[in-house]
């Protein structure tokens, strides 16, 4: 009896529903180059966000000894400095710590602006028709602008203004955000709006509408959740190309200053200071390792919610 028990449970646990969370996480841990991203974006993470709590230098200020500021400058790696000093006597890890928490908050804030835009403009140009061709060809304008430009002339114009406002370093936050959000939101809408079209001649749509539910829940309860995954991964892979941005305008002067601490600034000021080429490799390997991590995993995310993929 108790074989038999033992037999007929074993087939009830195997044939139980798993939930899709689970399916998608075992598909995701199958992808190796996600799970190495993961966990190197993890480390990154840690160090940006828990490093400034164990290494207590100072990444901004400088030492307002003049002689002393001049003995410490372009310091080689040591114990005291693990990754040497910059060009005014300034920590490099502590600055890479400050300059990744900053370049990584504009990375994922931007592009939660991008997301948010492009989602919602994709639904009401996939869902309304009389609007499909006025936010279309609104679309297809922004693509055709060259954004790099763009978003310095946004800088040029509009930093000055939100930095007075705000204060320095957070009105450039704010500003770099903005331009980069509003640049970036073209292709999420794109795919939101395709995934829209093919969602909304769904059987469970068209019996929503013919039951008289209102546009607007049959967007929130019916559509929107099935044109989520997508929106994930384009939003996984759009962060990678936010923190590039942010160090593209930083490195270029448009950005946050060479007195504070990002991943860009730190390329621009180690550019002219030549002689001690580690200070431009340290932020430039911060910025390759975050990119390529985020893309990884965005690559594991678009393979684990693909539901013709999962479970091979």
């Amino acid at each position: 009896m108790t074989d038999a028990t033992a037999a007929t449970s074993a087939p009830d646990r195997e044939d139980a529903p798993r939930s899709l969370w689970r399916d998608v996480w075992d598909q995701f841990r199958m992808h190796r180059g996600a799970m190495v991203g993961l966990w190197v974006l993890g480390i990154l993470l840690v160090f940006v966000l828990l490093g400034p709590l164990v290494w207590t230098a100072e990444p901004i200020k400088v030492n307002p000894n003049t002689a002393q500021m001049f003995k410490s400058r372009n310091l080689p790696p040591s114990w005291d400095n693990p990754l040497g000093t910059d060009q005014v006597g300034r920590d490099i890890m502590a600055r890479l710590m400050l300059g990744g928490k900053v370049s990584m908050a504009v990375g994922f804030v931007a592009m939660s602006v991008a997301v948010f835009l492009g989602t919602l403009i994709g639904l009401l140009s996939g869902y309304f028709r009389r609007l499909d061709g006025a936010l279309m060809r609104l679309t297809d304008l922004f693509l055709s602008l060259p954004l790099l430009p763009l978003i310095l002339v946004l800088t040029f114009l509009y930093g000055p203004y939100l930095r007075e406002l705000f204060g320095p370093n957070l009105g450039t936050f704010f500003i770099l955000i903005i331009a980069i959000g509003l640049t970036s939101w073209m292709h999420v809408a794109r795919i939101v709006r395709g995934q829209v079209l093919a969602v909304k001649e769904r059987e469970f749509v068209l019996a929503a509408r013919s039951i008289g539910t209102p546009a607007r829940r049959i967007i929130t309860r019916h559509i929107l959740p099935n044109v989520l995954a997508p929106v994930m991964v384009a939003g996984a892979l759009g962060v990678a190309n936010a923190i590039i941005t942010e160090s593209v305008v930083s490195f270029l002067g448009q950005g946050f200053q060479s007195d504070f601490s990002t991943w860009g600034s730190m390329l621009n000021s180690a550019y002219y200071n030549q002689t001690y080429p580690m200070q431009m490799v340290w932020p430039g390997l911060a910025i390759s390792l975050t990119v390529l991590s985020v893309n990884y995993v965005g690559d594991g995310l678009r393979d684990a919610l693909d539901p013709r993929i999962r479970g091979r």
